[in-house]
């Protein structure tokens, strides 16, 4: 099952039945899945299947994500770097809302995500073990 909530507005979802990899396939599982109380989203239409291929395509997959980073700063020693490292993250992802949303847990961090967060922690001397409050199987909807 899909969490719908977990879905970002503009991911879109996929109409065609038809596809050869519509089972496989992570965008038409979500189609399949959407509650009936959404009645507007954005869709791959069935035209985007060309020559049996779909650039659209994400394999249903589940990856090891990691939620929360709010004990990141507890080992930081330094007012400084832990003031830096929080800009540098807001700047990462886009915004100070989007920074807190992923530290609160309130978005998914990707392993991609993990990595740069970790090399990050590694340029201020500290270590990166532990960032983390959780890591959960979870589908990957940034793709």
């Amino acid at each position: 099952m899909i969490d719908f909530n977990d879905i970002p507005e503009r991911w879109a979802v996929c109409m065609n039945d038809n596809c050869p990899k519509a089972g496989k396939c992570l965008r038409r599982k979500a189609c399949k899945e959407m509650p009936q109380t959404v009645t507007r989203w954005m869709c791959v239409m069935p035209s985007a299947l060309q020559d049996g291929e779909c650039k659209y395509f994400v394999k249903e997959e589940k990856i090891r994500m990691a939620r929360g980073f709010r004990s990141l700063f507890d080992g930081m020693s330094s007012r400084d770097a832990r003031h830096d490292l929080r800009l540098r993250l807001s700047e990462y992802f886009g915004s100070k809302g989007a920074y807190y949303r992923h530290k609160d847990g309130e978005r998914l961090i990707t392993p991609e995500q993990q990595h740069q967060i970790e090399a990050l922690v590694e340029q201020y001397g500290y270590s990166a073990e532990a960032i983390f409050d959780e890591f959960v199987d979870a589908y990957d909807f940034k793709k």
